[in-house]
This record gives structure tokens, sequence and C-alpha cells, in this order.
């Protein structure tokens, strides 16, 4: 259960807790002069104001004001103590709107700059204008013998002391569940935080009470006592390391308020000064060491998360990088197979038979075997297109690839050379026997059977066969189309050879 969501409960455990500040103080952190080294309860309700809403201060106020005149009633007038509890209130008063004011969030201690606005709001502002209406209660109304300004610098150190070293704790414990992640902790964590606490209180006793820090010793100083706290905030986290810091402090103010310790001196004030001047560096430096290294470690921490995200972002750019290189890759193969591939037909075009032939033609350069050029001319085609369309023609036409293709060997390039003409490039074509070759073509075609309506069309093809013999391509398609000519005009349906430059007629 979270005691600050309360609205009845919480203001009486503030209550409580304000009245055993305050009987602390008075009866145990103060010198026999009445000189107190810290103030304790103004800490509880500050965190109280910072936790709460505005609408439930007025509840705090009146359970604050009770306990102040129960604490000290014993040694002040009723009267003093009401004065005393409104100055209380409007100090913590004006530290809670100030720092609530400036951040609009709750106050995080993990934070540099949110723990520079509370020390600066409490040690510089609050505290020393509360001091101005303490000391003038001593001067001028207890009518003490202390100079106004000594009364009026004790009560601000006093109450800013106990401010800096007690207020982050209870806020924490309010705000934060601070004791629910202590159970909830590991075990091992749990007895690493226990041998700290006895090691810092150890620490504590030697310096303080066992005197090791005197002159007849001078073994330990007593900045040893902040060892132990800073390693616990540096290794667990403010959380871990503001309990045992305050519990170290208040050591120190309870023992130089027995007369032990090495900050007591012959006179009381300077006692009192000595030992809130080491809390106040102790504390202060803590706070920082330890919001520093939380700090640190949590930007340590986004990093590597960004990083890590970073990394799987460059990874999933990486992959579509990847993916879009090769959809550009696959798109470019079909496009390049587009610009090379007849559209109607699906075979090579004009385009890339040129580049077989000129490909053919080097390496029989190189090789000396012949290839040969077979040009063929589908017969009357033009008639076919005027008489039934041209989606017969085109029927035509696929119709003649699907024919003459499985007469080809598997090297044996076929295309469309434009219109109705077609070319077969035959490598090696000395093993070949080009008038059988040009005889099964003729005979293949001959078979193809187009049914339109209820007539049916018949085709035959003229073919112009060239054998290479050192010429170019170019020159090869040339003596292929004359050859070509001279089929169609000896009655088509027919072959005319040319090898090696020289006519053969069939």
């Amino acid at each position: 259960m979270n005691v600050s969501r309360q609205p009845v409960l919480f203001p009486l455990v503030v209550g409580l807790l304000y009245y055993l500040g305050a009987w602390i103080g008075v009866h145990y952190v103060a010198l026999d002069s009445g000189i107190v080294v810290l103030w304790p309860p103004n800490s509880v309700l500050l965190a109280a104001l910072l936790v709460q809403p505005r609408s439930r201060w007025w509840s705090l106020f009146l359970v604050v004001l009770a306990a102040e005149i129960a604490a000290d009633i014993s040694v002040f007038s009723l009267f003093h103590a009401l004065l005393f509890g409104a100055i209380n209130i409007a100090e913590c008063v004006l530290a809670a709107s100030l720092i609530r004011w400036f951040l609009d969030r709750s106050l995080d201690w993990s934070e540099p700059k949110d723990l520079s606005l509370f020390l600066v709001t409490v040690f510089l502002i609050a505290s020393p204008l509360a001091a101005l209406g303490g000391a003038s209660i001593y001067s001028f109304l207890l009518e003490r013998d202390t100079p106004f300004l000594t009364l009026w610098r004790l009560w601000w150190v006093g109450d800013a002391t106990g401010l800096i070293i007690l207020t982050p704790f209870l806020h924490m414990i309010l705000s934060s569940g601070l004791l629910k992640q202590v159970v909830n902790s590991n075990w091992h964590v749990r007895m690493e935080l226990v041998a700290a606490w006895i090691a810092g209180l150890l620490v504590c006793y030697l310096i303080f009470v066992f005197d090791l820090s005197s002159e007849n010793y001078l073994a330990l100083s007593p900045l040893a006592v902040a060892v132990v706290p800073a390693w616990v905030a540096v290794r667990f986290g403010p959380l871990a390391g503001f309990p045992l810091a305050t519990a170290v402090a208040l050591f120190v103010a309870l023992a130089t308020a027995s007369g032990v310790g090495p900050f007591v001196s012959e006179k009381q004030d300077l006692s009192a000064l000595f030992a809130q001047e080491f809390i106040i560096v102790f504390t202060v430096l803590l706070l920082y060491v330890a919001a520093f290294v939380d700090q640190n470690r949590r930007k340590s921490g986004e990093l590597k998360k960004a990083l890590v995200r970073v990394q799987h972002l460059n990874q999933a750019l990486e992959e579509r990088v990847r993916q879009r290189t090769q959809e550009l890759f696959d798109a470019n193969q079909q496009l390049q197979t587009l610009a090379l591939t007849d559209e109607l037909t699906g075979i090579p075009n004009r385009r890339r038979m040129r580049v077989l032939g000129e490909e053919e033609a080097k390496r029989s350069e190189r090789s000396g075997r012949p290839f040969s050029v077979m040009l063929m001319d589908i017969d009357h085609f033009k008639r076919v297109n005027d008489q039934y369309g041209h989606a017969v023609g085109d029927e035509c036409l696929k119709a003649f690839v699907r024919a003459i293709a499985p007469s080809l060997r598997s090297i044996d390039r076929f295309g469309r050379w434009g219109g109705e003409e077609f070319m077969i490039i035959v490598p090696d074509s000395d093993h070949v026997d080009l008038l059988m070759l040009s005889e099964k073509v003729l005979e293949c075609v001959r078979e193809v059977i187009i049914a339109v309506d209820d007539q049916r069309v018949g085709m035959t093809v003229s073919i112009g066969v060239a054998e290479w013999h050192h010429a170019t391509f170019d020159k090869l398609v040339s003596e292929a189309d004359d050859a070509l000519y001279r089929a169609k005009s000896k009655g088509r349906d027919r072959v005319e050879i040319n090898l090696r430059g020289l006519r053969v007629t069939e």
C-alpha cells in the first residue's frame, strides 16, 4: 500500500514523523547551550509537500503545527511553539513551491540539475529566510545573549543541514517505494547492503566514539565515513546510497551533540558549525556523485539500447537495400530480356540475333570453323493479314515458331528478323547437312494448319542460306537475303543455298 495516496492516513504519518524529528532535534542533536546541530522535522514536511497535491497541503499544516506544539511545549511556551511551527511551515512551503514551480514533473534525485535546484532553494533561499524569523524570536522574545547574526547563522545552517541530509531519503521512501525495492532485490544484494551498513556504522563508531581520529591515534580521518556510503551509491544507485548517507550524517550529529568526536571544541557554536559543515559537504558530495554516476549509467544504457536499435535499423536497411538491389537487378534483367526478345513469339529479336551473329563470326574467325545463316520468309503472309486480319496473322507467326523450334539443335539460334522474316544461325555448319535441314524446315512449315472459322489456312516458307567464308555477319546476311530472293523468284516454298560464297540451287 502506498501511504502517500491515503488522504487520511498520510497526514497522520507525517505528523508522527514530524513530532519524532522535532523531539530528536530538541533532546538529542542539540548542544547544552540549546544550539541545534541539525533540525530533522522540516525534512519530513518538505518531502510530504513534494509528493502531495497542493489541495492536501492544509491537512499537513494542521498536523505539523500540532506536532510542533507537542514537541516544544516542554521547553517553550505555547505562543513560542506556535511561532516556531509557523516559521518551519513557511520555510517548507517556500522551498516546495519554488521546486515545483521550476519543475513540471516530480523531483528526480538521479538528475544533477534537479539536485542543484533543491540545494540552491533549500540552502540559499528557504533556510536563510526562515532563520531571520527564528533569530528574531530568540533575540527579541526569548532575549538570548547570543548575537543576532550568530543565532541567524546557527538556525540557517541547522535547518539547511537537516533538510539536505533527510529530505532526499524521505522523499524516496514516500514516492519511490524504497523499502519495496530493497525487499524485492536479490538476496546477495541485500547481504551486500547489510555488510555495507555494518562497515559504514563501524567506521563512524571508530572515529566518533572510539576516537581513532584523535591526536592519540590519527588512524582515521573523519572523511573515512564517506567511503562506504559513496561506494554503495556508486554500486547500487542513489536509492541505496542515500539511506546509509543519512544514517552516517545522523550519527555524526548525535555524536557531536553528545560531546564526542573530532568536531567537539571548547565553544559549542564552533562544534556545531564544524559538524554542520562536514555533514553538508559530505552529503552534497555524495548526492552529486550518486546522481552523476546514476545518470552516466542510465545514459550508457540508453546509448547501448540506441546502438542496438541502430544496428537493427542498419540490418533492416541493408536487407531492404539488398532486396531493392535484387529487384532492380531482376527488373534490369527483365528489361534486357524484353529488349532482346520478340514480344509476340518469345524468341530472340533482330537486335539479339545480330549480337549472336557477330559473336559467331568472331568465333569462326578464331577457330576457322564455319557457321551458316538461314533467312526465312513466310510466303504470301501479307495476303493472310489482308484476308483474315492481323490476329490470324499473329497466330500464323506463333504457329510457325512452334513448328520449327523442335527440329533445331540446342546450339542453333532461332529468332525473328522482322515482320514475317525469321533467321536461324547454325554454328559448326560444316557438320550439318544444310540442304537436309532446310528441307526439314520446309516440311514442318507445310504441316502447319491454322483454323479460321470454317476455313483452314496453310503456310509455306522460302529459305535463303549463306555459309561463312571469312566474311562479316552483315555480308553473310546480305548473301542469305540474295539467296532468299532467288528462292521466292523461283516459285517459293523452296531453299537456295550459298556455300562459302558459291551458289547451290535445289
